[in-house]
């Protein structure tokens, strides 16, 4: 009978000292992790904002404090590039630009607030993330819409900004270093075009 309650007793504890064990396992806590730095780079994204709106655009960080941001949907925003350059916001859409101050736009400007972010994620050496079972880390900030959660691939580039508070949240896809080289070539043909330009309107001009 001695012999019966001790492998009960057994039988019981063994199971108990499991679940013990289990619970008092350390979970993973924040550890320094590096996102990619690059001072130019660019990505696609899904703005996903509000009650279920959503919008399409390619992000380009061109320096620091300096983006581009080219709406492809929806079709009422098509078109539409927005330039972040340190305290201004210049907007264009068809030819039409005009720059406004950046403390000119409303408060819970999405897009400025993501552009900062980044740019302080360049800016660090390190970020305190906490790794995730995917194999993505997770970095939890503040910002002036409230705290936010931006997710990067173990390869550093960001993968998720999200701002529940807004609600806010941006997806990001196809991301890829600019290189110098690329971005000088880009320049150059930027510069070259438009001196057709120019010059066609004054071979117009004359013509007429």
């Amino acid at each position: 009978m001695r012999h019966c309650n001790l492998r009960n007793a057994l039988i019981f504890c063994v199971p108990a000292s499991i679940l013990l064990c289990g619970c008092q396992m350390p979970q993973k806590q924040d550890a320094p992790f590096q996102p990619v730095h690059a001072e130019s780079y660019e990505a696609d994204i899904l703005l996903e904002y509000g009650e279920d709106q959503t919008a399409n655009l390619h992000l380009t960080r061109c320096g620091d404090a300096l983006w581009d941001a080219n709406f492809t949907e929806p079709p009422a925003l098509a078109g539409v590039t927005l330039t972040f350059d340190g305290d201004a916001v210049s907007a264009s859409y068809k030819g039409l630009a005009f720059t406004v101050p950046k403390t000119a736009l409303p408060a819970k400007n999405m897009l400025g607030i993501v552009t900062e972010a980044l740019d302080a994620a360049d800016a660090a050496e390190s970020l305190p993330c906490t790794q995730q079972s995917d194999g993505t880390w997770c970095y939890q900030g503040e910002c002036a819409g409230g705290s936010y959660t931006m997710t990067f691939a173990e390869s550093g580039e960001p993968l998720i900004f999200d701002l529940p508070a807004q609600p806010l949240k941006l997806t990001f896809s196809g991301f890829a270093v600019i290189t110098q080289e690329a971005a000088e070539s880009t320049i150059t043909q930027t510069t070259v075009s438009s001196a057709e330009t120019a010059s066609e309107t004054v071979t117009t001009s004359t013509n007429a």
